[in-house]
């Protein structure tokens, strides 16, 4: 997946914006609050439909704005694409070749992202390690998306049941047996993300930081198993089971307790889990090897690469690992948008962003 052509206008400090992106990797450069983070929260905004940052539409216009565009051009598998999302008055629409069109579509542009904030997949709490393989799930695959959607939605029901203490009743059973099959659905498709995910992670790892070390990724359910292998049935026996043994305690705590909201992906440091005992850079060199697995995985699985977006990284590396990263993103074959205070020397892709302006040195 290629973007060929940016066009910002009204959005936050940048007014006009006309940005004509290489093919590898394209490095904006600039002081802090010039509006390096605003061009590549632009990209993922109208690739998700919504802002990494905190905040809805309305904090994305322009001062003493009520409209604000973004649109890009894109190719990917040999078929040329334009996405644009106007947001005007409250309201917001999107566009797909001038179709309306959902951020749920096949042909919606596919990023990858990386911030400092990714640190927390390592160190964080489950929730956002959770968040970290459903985003990329949601774009890889459908049916991940509405069983995702399914359980969410059954979830909602049952611990509503739980709260108005009708664990006795007919729909209990009913949405109880739903939540089951949802949940299964979405742990087993997890599950074999993860399996693809740590045979790549590992390698990474070890070109970014020389030190012998071992990266392992195991995805952890909420409730025992009794088996080495693991298959739907599986699964759905032993949630069943779960539930049955935690009937009392779900209906003091009035809460679902085993499900994949609850679940965790434990992340090991030389077979050590790395939230515990690996230190500030060896956490960061792990989540940065996850970024980077997750393009791979992706192209694994769909056959190309996403878009990888990575806003002010450098700053969480040393200068060894700083010069690797650059060289490894130079020789993909995917395209990279990588936004730094400042970068020497400057890199043919470079640009400079300055009150919201694009220049080349």
């Amino acid at each position: 997946m290629r973007i060929t052509n940016l066009k910002l206008q009204n959005y936050r400090n940048i007014n006009d914006l006309d940005y004509q992106p290489g093919p590898g990797l394209n490095i904006i450069t600039g002081q802090n609050g010039q509006g390096k983070t605003n061009l590549l929260e632009s990209i993922f905004v109208l690739a998700a439909g919504y802002s990494f940052r905190a905040g809805n539409y309305q904090n994305l216009l322009a001062y003493d704005k009520n409209s604000f565009s973004v649109k890009i051009d894109y190719s990917w598998q040999e078929r040329q694409f334009t996405s644009q999302l106007d947001y005007k008055s409250g309201k917001a629409k999107f566009f797909i070749n001038n179709k309306n069109a959902s951020h749920r579509s096949e042909d919606t542009l596919k990023v990858v992202l990386f911030t400092p904030d990714d640190l927390y997949i390592v160190k964080g709490t489950p929730a956002k390690r959770r968040s970290f393989v459903d985003f990329v799930l949601c774009q890889i695959s459908p049916d991940y998306r509405y069983d995702l959607d399914n359980y969410s939605k059954t979830l909602k029901k049952r611990n509503l049941l739980l709260k108005q203490e009708q664990t006795n009743s007919r729909t209990f059973g009913i949405i109880n047996q739903i939540f089951i099959e949802n949940a299964v659905s979405v742990i087993i498709k997890r599950i074999n993300f993860i399996n693809l995910l740590a045979e790549i992670v590992n390698n990474i790892y070890k070109e970014i930081d020389t030190m012998s070390a071992e990266i392992k990724i195991k995805y952890a359910v909420s409730f025992p198993i009794d088996s080495a292998k693991i298959s739907l049935d599986i699964l759905y026996q032993a949630l069943e089971q779960s539930i049955n043994n935690n009937r009392k305690q779900e209906k003091l705590r009035r809460t679902s307790l085993s499900g994949p909201h609850i679940d965790d992906i434990n992340i090991y440091h030389n077979d050590k889990l790395a939230r515990f005992f690996s230190s500030q850079g060896q956490q960061r060199t792990i989540a940065l090897s996850m970024k980077l697995a997750e393009m791979y995985t992706f192209k694994k699985i769909k056959g190309f690469y996403p878009i990888f977006l990575l806003d002010e990284v450098l700053s969480e590396l040393d200068n060894e690992k700083q010069r690797k990263l650059l060289e490894q993103l130079e020789k993909e074959d995917f395209q990279s948008f990588l936004t730094s205070v400042y970068i020497k020397p400057l890199t043919g892709n470079t640009v400079i962003i300055e009150n919201g302006c694009l220049r080349r040195d």
